[in-house]
């Protein structure tokens, strides 16, 4: 079977980024690979959409801490951030097929453990290894979304991805909640941990016969190996899992992680510097590392992912443990907000494609309206308003969200060169899972904290205020990311300039 090369510059291959992966094979039906990824964003945002439901029953069955119930929410998220570069480059180099159902089995196998754990310190342990193999697995997703497609048919693909993980947050709470609702306590959040374990093997062995067997790596595998920048991966590494510990921590210990982790990113960035000079394959592309666009999208994606994921955990913790609902009742309430982002997601390519990145703008600038207006409901500490604001408010967030989040996605990931996708893909996702880890820690603590002396409405606000601060900074990023997104990707934005706007024979425009 034939294999086509990706477009790769020489100045690339000197430098170790060429990757072996980036041949690959044709006759492989797009469609089946694009089912699989989507199916895989289901599978692992189906678990930690609904985990945020089962915190307060394991809290109770397990008699778990504050911390650990800030060890609990943000584990994940801290072991899926440590896998997501270094997992990325092996996919460039060796291909995606291996990593993938490597990460998908640790999914599975870790949910599994999960469920059996007779204490918490066991469910922590199982989360994060599930949080690395999630980790592993979703570069590889998006690697072979930016392989395979291009163009407005790439905006798709996210799209798609996206939306399933719109969909896993409209199923799971809904399936969780009856489980929680109408099972013990020790028994409901155990089979909350199992929902997606099935769906996982299912797609470990769809995987093995619709990814393709990668191509034969020049000079072995010991050979690309080499081209891995250890040094660089354990700085990174090493200075993201401070940083996600301080989120934490308190007191000095707190000061000394954080100090570490400014430390050690210097030197990252320091080595990165030192590795590409001496015509290295550095971590960190230093074309990604000069790109504007790509850099403040990704910043755009972290301050929105993570904000997000914070919000909807207060909500949860705030309806269920604040205002007594079952987890049931609280996922009904819920529900439209998911069902927002779901029809937010499926239209999200036609954002990209007629208004590019002022677009993107200005849908944040709605929802930094929207979202200050639902805050400031739920906050009064009225039923009523709290429910106004919720299902209100909340629905057109969440489809505000859904616009936003593939479109940003299809624009940062654009400015990614030949080559380094599972790279470009995993610091995209690594600044993601940073700000989420951070998130959920911080608006966790912060409601508990102060949930302990005040109302639990007061409480919410005071958390929740964190959601507003980050949406103003991703508008002002966004506004800032404006000219140059919209000069490469947005067709009205080039026919404005008097420019033609072509696409590749196999990506027409879809009419």
């Amino acid at each position: 079977m034939a294999t086509e090369p990706v477009a790769s510059s020489k100045a690339e291959g000197a430098a170790g980024f060429a990757a072996p992966s980036a041949l690959r094979r044709r006759g492989r039906p797009d469609g089946l690979i694009l089912a699989l990824g989507v199916a895989t964003a289901f599978t692992t945002l189906l678990d930690q959409a609904v985990f945020s439901f089962a915190v307060p029953s394991i809290q109770r069955s397990l008699d778990a801490d504050g911390a650990q119930v800030q060890w609990l929410t943000s584990s994940y998220s801290l072991a899926f951030g440590l896998a997501l570069v270094g997992a990325g480059r092996l996919g460039d180099l060796l291909g995606r097929r291996s990593l993938y159902l490597l990460g998908l089995a640790l999914f599975a196998v870790a949910g599994f453990a999960a469920a059996l754990a007779d204490d918490t310190t066991t469910v922590i342990i199982a989360r994060l290894v599930q949080g690395f193999g999630a980790g592993v697995v979703n570069p590889q997703v998006l690697g072979l979304f930016q392989d395979t497609f291009r163009g407005i048919m790439r905006s798709r693909a996210l799209s798609g991805y996206t939306t399933a993980g719109s969909a896993a947050g409209l199923v799971g709470p809904l399936g969780g909640g009856i489980l929680l609702t109408v099972l013990p306590d020790d028994t409901g959040w155990r089979l909350v941990f199992l929902l997606a374990v099935p769906l996982a093997v299912v797609l470990i062995v769809s995987a093995v016969f619709v990814l393709p067997r990668p191509s034969a790596v020049p000079g072995g595998v010991r050979s690309a190996l080499r081209q891995v920048d250890a040094v660089g991966v354990v700085l990174l590494g090493t200075g993201t899992l401070a940083l996600l510990v301080a989120a934490v921590s308190d007191g000095v210990l707190l000061t000394a992680l954080a100090a570490a982790a400014v430390a050690l990113f210097v030197l990252f960035a320091l080595w990165e510097r030192h590795v590409y000079a001496r015509g290295g394959a550095a971590v960190l592309h230093p074309e990604l590392a000069r790109n504007r666009g790509y850099l403040l999208g990704t910043a755009v994606a972290a301050l929105t992912f993570g904000s997000a994921l914070g919000i909807g955990l207060l909500t949860t913790l705030f309806l269920i443990e604040g205002l007594g609902y079952s987890p049931f009742a609280a996922a009904l309430l819920l529900t439209p907000r998911a069902l927002g982002m779901v029809v937010g997601s499926m239209l999200s390519w036609r954002l990209v494609r007629r208004f590019g990145r002022s677009g993107i703008t200005w849908v944040l600038g709605l929802a930094l309206i929207v979202v200050t207006v639902e805050i400031a409901l739920v906050t009064t500490g009225s039923e009523p308003l709290i429910v106004l604001g919720i299902l209100g408010a909340g629905t057109l967030q969440g489809f505000f969200s859904g616009l936003f989040i593939p479109s940003n996605q299809s624009l940062t990931l654009n400015e990614a060169p030949p080559g380094v996708n599972g790279v470009a893909a995993g610091f995209f996702q690594l600044s993601q899972r940073l700000a989420a880890a951070l998130a959920l820690s911080v608006y966790a603590g912060t409601y508990l904290a102060v949930g302990a002396n005040m109302p639990a409405s007061f409480a919410f606000g005071a958390a929740a205020s964190i959601t507003i601060a980050a949406s103003l900074g991703a508008l002002l990023i966004s506004a800032a990311a404006t000219p140059a997104a919209n000069r490469s990707l947005s067709p009205r934005s080039r026919r404005r300039n008097g420019a033609k706007v072509t696409y590749p024979a196999a990506v027409r425009q879809p009419t």
